[in-house]
């Protein structure tokens, strides 16, 4: 008889294709970047890519719970969903959806564990006191991903050092992206990613700025993370010196395009409020992404 195994959502190891399919493409909705990126990779990995941002997306959501009990409850689930995954036998849709990451070159899902421990350090609000550290936050949160998939499209032949330099950059960077736009949500659930280091040395207290980081004292400090931020976007084509090499992460060099051009739409205006004025419009994503994905057919 065929066992089964309960999944925080309710449904079993009988879980149904159309399930997996759901459950895939809600960590790419139609129009976001990480949607256009996928789409102009002109990959045939590309069920495989999608699956590995779901799983990023479902752990989004787990930290995202107002309650921490039900979060780390959901985290131990999914890490021993993982183990079920590394042995073949997964019980969730999303775990289901990995499974060809199993037995091949540079792919081991018992990766994404990674991406659980920066989840539990999201949980416990934890900060960062240099960059040194949070880039080691953000080489479990967001580069983990990016590996995966830059190794998923290599394919056979392998992730050469490059690629794998580019992958780690790429998840690095985005994630600060994203850091940047969402300091308000963050802030507010007590989630601080400013090195507490660097405050400090721009005469910012750290406290005064999770309390209030449109001060004016705010604006330098944020102005230069913007820049180095943008400035790394922007060199990461150069990682990628053979042409193959860009041919085969299109992907990634699309997703750095529109993460810069996002980034643009930040001002020098700190106390700014979120709004659509600084989302990137449905017409410049879909630019952004064609015009990249011409360059390195």
């Amino acid at each position: 008889m065929m066992s089964r195994v309960t999944t925080p959502d309710g449904s079993g190891s009988t879980g149904t294709t159309r399930a997996a399919t759901d459950r895939v493409r809600e960590g790419i909705p139609a129009g976001s970047l990480r949607h256009l990126s996928v789409l102009f990779s002109r990959s045939p990995e590309r069920a495989t890519i999608e699956a590995l941002y779901a799983f990023d997306a479902e752990v989004r959501r787990i930290v995202a719970a107002t309650s921490h009990e039900a979060a780390h409850a959901r985290l131990q689930w999914w890490r021993g969903e993982l183990d079920r995954l590394a042995a073949g036998r997964p019980a969730h849709p999303l775990a289901q959806a990995l499974q060809p990451l199993r037995g091949r070159r540079d792919l081991d899902p018992a990766q994404l564990h990674e991406v659980l421990v920066a989840a539990d350090l999201d949980l416990a609000r934890m900060t960062y006191r240099t960059w040194r550290e949070l880039d080691a936050y953000l080489s479990r949160a967001a580069a983990t991903t990016q590996r995966l998939i830059a190794a998923t499209l290599a394919g056979e032949r392998g992730l050469t050092p490059a690629e794998a330099e580019f992958a780690h950059r790429l998840g690095a960077a985005t994630r600060q992206v994203e850091m940047l736009f969402d300091l308000d949500h963050d802030l507010a659930r007590g989630r601080m990613y400013a090195p507490t280091e660097a405050l400090e040395a721009a005469g910012i207290d750290p406290p005064a700025f999770a309390r209030d980081w449109r001060s004016e004292r705010a604006r330098p400090f944020l102005a230069d993370w913007r820049i180095r931020v943008g400035h790394e976007l922007r060199a990461l084509p150069a990682v990628l010196a053979e042409p193959a090499q860009r041919r085969a992460q299109r992907h990634g060099l699309v997703l750095a395009a529109l993460h810069g051009r996002w980034l643009d739409r930040w001002t020098a205006d700190t106390s700014h409020r979120e709004g659509p004025s600084r989302e990137l419009g449905p017409l410049t994503r879909l630019w952004t992404a064609w015009r990249t994905a011409l360059r390195h057919p």
